[in-house]
């Protein structure tokens, strides 16, 4: 922390001297022409509405697609999130699991994939209907932008959106084909290919790009692979309507898990995989289809807005549940066999006027989920599918109906408000009686909300906003009981938030630096109750209190040198205590522990040196990460930890041909990458990456 704050007060004297540049403005290399479309591209999408970043009275920052792909890997979206304020991306090198992502805390909590957080992809949710989102599926090398969202402005996005990322494809990039390699220590690599058709004034624009990677893995038993397909083509016919056509594929045929480690093994052996892993060959295989379109068309007053999407998913998981605790009654087994479908339409309206705006639209969702359990086992052989254990058909139900509008009340004052309702129905048919009908039915509705005001002053401005949210539990939270068995947890409850928040911003010819501090009121927050064998079970904690402040800038130093900094720091407890029964076992959290999963603080830093000509450049990085507590009891604690990474960069003064050179963990680092919050059996550590290598080439030329 001592890092984190000293970094802060350097960085306050040097705005001293120079104004700083925003991370939506950190990779251009600015023209009058070049700036002027930089400008109108930095629009914030709140709730599908398109706002100006000096009209948002919240915390928002804008990812461009240099940010995404400039010397970077192209394969976790941890790679360009460490460099927002607020948002703590664990890259757990384990593919089997996905990242873990939080924004102010909100998914620390999440043993796979990304939860609380509200994952958006040209329009097409990439979080399912119940919150459950994945951050494998987001086309790095398609998309020119990402923005993300944090705070009250989020929760405009409704159930499970402690933040919002959304990404999206401008396709104004002339035709054109490019491809990029990369090869790197543990057997990585990469490649990809890019094709881009149509002119800016062709009633048909159109992109499809794909991918292949894989890798043996940082540690034991952690090889993957995964291809990646994403095309998307936009007709318009005139120029107030568009039609927008979507595809996303994601293979992931082989995902090995290492699982974590206890404190001793760890301590042991910082690359070491578990036992058991290998025991019962622990991996994964995911496959996954979005399909989706969306029209739009404007008129004098306004606009109209229609979208449909269709996800399937399927997923087949081999865990490590001992032998002799899957003979208990109601165990589910051993293997996870998930297909889930997701269908969704978005209709909305939109109205403009001299001094502001209001929008109405009505989204509905249906989530289908087909759930099988089977043993892991066949007599002595282990990791093999065994015998039917558990076999239900769910059903997931959402109807929102989403509210929103602005107004500039004063020449330097502006409103922005609200406000999603959510009515959901989630059913589950237990189809496998041999243990008992564990078949059952839940109804929720709840409201999210937010309000927030911004003054504007000469070179930027300050904004207060406050909002109330919450969050239903997903179908998979709702799957097992605190005891660890199979079955309807009918005792589950949804989360309520309260958030409040207080920022400002600063721009000038130099950049633009923020500054944010907020307080979040939590209750009914859901935590793992039990987290054994890669299987959890969930319980509601008492009340929560998060309260943190979050600092970025970026910039120029001279002609040559840019640095950019993203540092937060939060104090997230249990504000009263709790208790549970987990397994016959009753647990009790004292008031006043620290929430497991969310480290103290989170800063990145970089410095970049660029040729006169632009040809070459080189950067140096570094992220700091505090402490983590590990379970609610905060009975243990991951170490804070500081890693650096360098990078340089090669661009041909004629021709498309570019290369990469980087080093991450430059000096080789031993660190826990993420924990396990809550793990039964004490593997709650799991291992980071040591030193990696990484070279890369690739082209870009007119087709």
């Amino acid at each position: 922390m001592r890092t984190c704050l000293l970094t802060l007060a350097c960085l306050f004297a040097m705005h001293a001297q120079a104004q700083v540049r925003s991370d939506a403005g950190d990779e251009a290399n600015a023209g009058d022409a070049r700036a002027a479309d930089a400008r109108e591209l930095d629009t914030i999408r709140v709730a599908g509405q398109p706002r100006a970043p000096e009209a948002l009275p919240g915390s928002a920052t804008v990812l461009r697609g240099d940010v995404l792909r400039d010397g970077q890997r192209q394969v976790n979206l941890s790679e360009a999130l460490q460099r927002v304020p607020g948002f703590t991306a664990f890259d757990r090198q384990n593919y089997a699991q996905d990242l873990q992502i939080q924004s102010r805390g909100f998914g620390a909590r999440s043993t796979f994939g990304i939860r609380g957080i509200r994952l958006i992809v040209d329009g097409i949710p990439a979080s399912a209907a119940d919150g459950q989102g994945q951050a494998a599926a987001f086309p790095l090398s398609s998309l020119d932008r990402i923005e993300v969202l944090r705070g009250p402005m989020a929760l405009q996005y409704g159930n499970a959106a402690g933040g919002a990322i959304v990404g999206e494809s401008v396709l104004d990039a002339p035709p054109g084909v490019g491809f990029d390699l990369w090869a790197g220590n543990d057997d990585s690599r990469r490649i990809g290919l890019r094709v881009d058709g149509g002119q800016n004034e062709d009633a048909w624009r159109w992109r499809a790009s794909a991918s292949a990677f894989a890798t043996a893995g940082a540690r034991a038993h952690g090889a993957a692979r995964r291809r990646q397909f994403n095309a998307i083509g936009e007709w318009s016919p005139r120029a107030d309507q568009r039609l927008r056509v979507i595809y996303n594929g994601l293979r992931q045929p082989l995902a090995e898990d290492p699982l974590g480690l206890t404190r001793a093994a760890f301590e042991r052996d910082a690359g070491g995989t578990d036992p058991v892993a290998l025991q019962f060959d622990t991996r994964k295989t995911v496959e996954e289809d979005q399909l989706g379109a969306s029209w739009r068309r404007d008129d004098a007053r306004g606009e109209w807005w229609v979208s449909a999407y269709r996800t399937r998913r399927g997923i087949e998981q081999f865990l490590a549940v001992p032998v002799a605790a899957q003979s208990a009654p109601g165990s589910a087994g051993g293997v996870v066999d998930l297909h889930r479908d997701s269908d969704g339409i978005d209709i909305g309206r939109r109205w403009r006027g001299a001094r502001g705006g209001f929008a109405i639209g009505i989204e509905a969702t249906r989530l289908g989920e087909i759930r099988r359990g089977y043993e892991n086992f066949v007599g002595l052989a282990l990791g093999v599918r065994g015998r039917l254990r558990r076999d239900e058909r769910n059903l997931l139900d959402s109807l929102d109906l989403a509210l929103s509008g602005d107004l500039r009340f004063a020449q330097d004052w502006s409103l922005l408000a609200g406000a999603r309702h959510s009515r959901l129905r989630f059913d589950s048919d237990d189809r496998f009686l041999a243990n008992g009908d564990d078949s059952g039915g839940r109804r929720d509705a709840a409201s999210a909300w937010s309000l927030g005001t911004v003054r504007s002053f000469a070179r930027g401005e300050a904004y207060a906003s406050l909002g109330g949210g919450f969050e239903t539990p997903t179908l998979n939270e709702m799957a097992y009981r605190p005891d660890g068995s199979a079955g309807f947890n009918r005792a589950l409850r949804a989360s309520r938030t309260q958030s409040f928040e207080l920022g400002a911003r600063w721009r000038g010819a130099w950049g633009e630096t923020s500054i944010a501090a907020y307080r979040i009121d939590g209750r009914d927050e859901i935590v793992p109750a039990l987290n054994r064998g890669g299987r959890a079970s969930f319980a509601n904690a008492g009340e929560t209190r998060r309260e943190g402040v979050e600092f970025g800038a970026s910039g120029a130093l001279g002609a040559r040198w840019r640095y950019a900094v993203a540092a937060s720091w939060i104090d997230a407890r249990f504000a009263d205590g709790f208790a549970f029964v987990v397994q016959n076992e009753r647990r009790e959290v004292e008031a006043g522990n620290r929430v497991p999963g969310i480290p103290r603080g989170d800063l990145f830093a970089k410095l970049e040196w660029r040729s006169g000509d632009g040809r070459w450049s080189s950067a140096l990085e570094s992220r700091a990460v505090g402490d983590i507590a590990v379970d609610d009891r905060n009975t243990d604690a991951a170490g804070g930890n500081t890693r650096f990474a360098w990078r340089a960069r090669w661009r041909a003064r004629e021709g498309g041909w570019h290369a990469f050179v980087r080093i991450d963990n430059l000096f080789d680092r031993r660190h826990a990458g993420s924990v396990i919050v809550n793990e039964g059996n004490g593997r709650f550590f799991e291992p980071g990456a040591g030193r990696g290598f990484t070279l890369g080439l690739g082209w870009t030329g007119a087709r």
